[in-house]
C-alpha cells in the first residue's frame, strides 16, 4: 500500500503574482516628482497668503481696533 499525502499544492505562479502586487503597490505609494512638484506649490500658497494676511495687519493695526471698538459702542 502506497501512503500518499493529500496536501495543498499552490498553484504554480501564485507567489510571483503576491509579489508582482506587493510590488506595484509599493510603486504607486512612492512620491513622483509631479507631486513633489504640487506639494510644494501648495506649501507657498499657504506660506504667501499667512505672508499676506501678517502684511495686512502690519500696515494697518488700528483697523482690527477700531473695528472691534466700533462694534462695541452703542448705536443711536
Amino acid at each position: 500500500m502506497t501512503h500518499t499525502a493529500n496536501h495543498a499544492v499552490p498553484e504554480p505562479g501564485k507567489f510571483r503574482r503576491a509579489v508582482a502586487a506587493v510590488w506595484a503597490f509599493l510603486q504607486a505609494m512612492e512620491s513622483t516628482s509631479f507631486d513633489y512638484t504640487l506639494d510644494r506649490i501648495e506649501r507657498l500658497e499657504r506660506e504667501v497668503g499667512r505672508l499676506k494676511e501678517e502684511l495686512r495687519q502690519n500696515r494697518n493695526p488700528e483697523a482690527g481696533d477700531a473695528h472691534i471698538a466700533s462694534a462695541a459702542a452703542p448705536e443711536h
